[in-house]
Order: structure tokens, then C-alpha cells, then sequence
């Protein structure tokens, strides 16, 4: 995944959207039809390979296909987003109820069911023609991704994916560990922290047409600095829960709002942008919720969470030096 979404973004500036996000979403269900059928351990851990490269394909594809057509990027990136919030929500939820009372199989059959009609639905929709007349995004990636302002999205896309996903990884263990709380409980936490996430998007869908864009990603990270250490310093169950359903509203718009700063600032390489952000992003994702478990096996899952809190205080510094830049881009026009 983690090449897929680079060079897809890439290839979305350089063939197109369509081609890219039809081709994602066809090795997402061919990959999911045969972990579902085969019968073989090896090659079910191994087709995830190619699963992965569909999603990535497909995540960053449908990303950059809205920032190209939006007049509105802050607006439509966190509605996008706001489904995933949904997502995360709700399936884990109904998959639980469908293992529960059928089986896993049956689970990625209805799976591959929705996503082939999606891959109907995706090819019948109009998609924007390629640019010719600007530099090839093969040639143009490294100066993008040198430029002061990229850098710090990629920190801010790197350090909120990588803590969000250390969440959702490590929230239960932690409460029911180290706190001594019910599943049924930690289960509840993860939930709100979800739910948080898509609520806070829908409401940044709202007021991102009267606040920059910086300002937003700086709101959302000084805020969650209060929110992580409420709910990893505390030992009230319910000042918990509240920490972390605040952090998911806070994290809600760190995501969509970077992508839809970044692809504003490079226009005419949108696909590009978003690759390499979402790229960002997936290392972030692969270091530090493996970090949290090296610390939690040495030192306990409430360590592990609270050195999270070095990255949240890095993706404000980020955004706040990203804010200043932004107002000295002002000045200067």
C-alpha cells in the first residue's frame, strides 16, 4: 500500500483518474474473491498484497479525483471523510453481528457484492480530461515534495495517522488492561472516538468556507494536545471516554483538511499531492502503533499512549509554523 498510493496519485496526473480508480478497485475484488475462496493459508496471507494495493490505489485515486473537481476542497474532502467516519462506526459493528450469526465468508461475499457495484457505478461517471501542457508529475515530485509547506502537511499526515491508528489498535487493550475496565466498555470508548471522527468532519464541512484551511489544522491539533492527555493521563472512566470521543472529533479534520491544503497549493498536480501526502500518512500508520506496542510490552500500554502525545505536540508545531507561512504568502500578494 505504501507504493500504491504514491504512484497512483502520480499516475492519476499522468493517465487520469478513471483508468487508476477502476484499475484500484478491480484488484480490490479480485483480492478479496480469492483470500475468500481459496482454502490455502499461504496464499490468503499473501493476496493481501495485492488487497493492499487496490485500496491504496483506489484511496488515493478517489482522493485526488475530488481536490481536481472541487471548488470547495476543505468542504468536500471532509465530507468524503466523514463516511470512513461512518465506516468505522458502523461496520465493525454489523461485520461482529454477521460473523456472530453466519460466518466470515458470507461477511466478504456481501463485501465483494457492494464493491462490485461500485466498480459499476465509478465506470459510468464522466471524469476530467488529463492536462497535457504542464511538467510530467514524474518530474515534478521532488520539488513538490521539498517545498516548506509539504513537508510540514507530511509531518501533520504522518503523525495524525500513525497516533489514529494506534488508537484504534491499542484503546481496547489499554482500557481493559491497565484500567481494568469491561470489552464492553472499551468497546464503547472506541466507539465514541469513531463517532467523534465523523462528527468533527461534518462539522468542519461547514466552516471551512470561513476559515483557511492552516487555521484548521491548527485548531484541530492544539485542541487534541488537551483531549489525548485527558484521556491518557486520567484514571476516571468517564473522563476517558470523554477524552478520547473529543480527540476523535479534534483528529477529524487533520486528514481531508492537509489533502485539500496541499492539492490547493499545487493545483495542477492534485493526484501527485495526493499521493504523496496519503503516503505520509501510511508510514505513520506502519511506525508508530508498532512503536506503541514495543513500549507497552516494556513499560505498559499507558506509556505507549502518553509518547503519543510527542507526536500530537509535533503535528501543532507543525501547523502552527505552516500557519505563520501561510500569512506571510498573504502579505507578500
Amino acid at each position: 500500500m505504501l507504493i500504491a498510493v504514491l504512484f497512483a496519485g502520480m499516475l492519476s496526473d499522468a493517465i487520469g483518474h478513471r483508468k487508476v480508480i477502476l484499475s484500484g478497485i478491480s484488484l480490490w475484488v479480485i483480492g478479496l474473491v480469492i483470500f475468500n475462496t481459496t482454502s490455502s493459508a499461504s496464499l490468503a496471507l499473501a493476496i493481501w498484497l495485492l488487497t493492499g494495493i487496490g485500496f491504496g490505489t483506489t484511496d488515493s485515486g478517489l482522493n485526488s479525483l475530488i481536490a481536481s473537481t472541487s471548488k470547495n476542497k476543505g468542504s468536500d474532502l471532509n465530507q468524503l471523510h466523514f463516511w470512513f467516519g461512518v465506516g468505522a462506526l458502523c461496520g465493525p459493528l454489523l461485520a461482529g453481528l454477521m460473523i456472530t450469526y453466519f460466518n466470515w465468508r458470507l461477511l466478504f461475499t456481501v463485501t465483494i457484492g457492494i464493491m462490485v457495484l461500485y466498480l459499476i457505478y465509478m465506470y459510468s461517471q464522466n471524469y476530467p480530461k488529463v492536462a497535457r501542457s504542464r511538467v510530467s508529475p514524474w518530474k515534478s515530485l521532488s520539488s513538490i515534495a521539498l517545498q516548506p509547506e509539504m513537508l510540514l502537511l507530511g509531518v501533520i499526515m504522518f503523525c495524525y495517522t500513525g497516533t489514529g491508528t494506534a488508537y484504534i489498535g491499542w484503546i481496547n487493550t489499554h482500557l481493559t488492561r491497565t484500567h481494568h475496565l469491561s470489552n464492553f466498555y472499551a468497546s464503547l470508548v472506541l466507539t465514541l472516538y469513531s463517532a467523534g471522527l465523523a462528527v468533527g468532519r461534518l462539522f468542519v464541512v461547514f466552516i471551512s468556507r470561513r476559515l483557511t484551511y492552516a487555521k484548521i489544522l491548527l485548531g484541530g491539533a492544539f485542541l487534541s494536545c488537551f483531549s489525548a492527555s485527558l484521556a491518557v493521563f486520567s484514571h476516571n472512566p468517564i473522563i476517558i471516554g470523554i477524552g478520547f470521543a473529543l480527540t476523535g472529533v479534534f483528529f477529524a479534520t487533520l486528514l481531508p483538511t492537509s489533502l485539500a491544503l496541499g492539492t490547493k497549493l499545487f493545483p495542477e498536480y492534485t493526484g501527485t499531492v495526493t499521493g504523496l501526502l496519503i503516503f505520509f500518512g501510511a508510514l505513520g500508520r506502519t511506525f508508530l502503533p508498532g512503536l506503541v506496542g514495543v513500549i507497552a510490552d516494556n513499560s505498559g500500554t499507558a506509556i505507549g499512549l502518553q509518547v503519543l502525545l510527542v507526536a500530537i505536540a509535533l503535528m501543532t508545531l507543525s501547523a502552527f509554523r505552516l500557519t505563520k507561512l501561510q500569512l506571510e504568502d498573504d502579505e507578500e500578494m
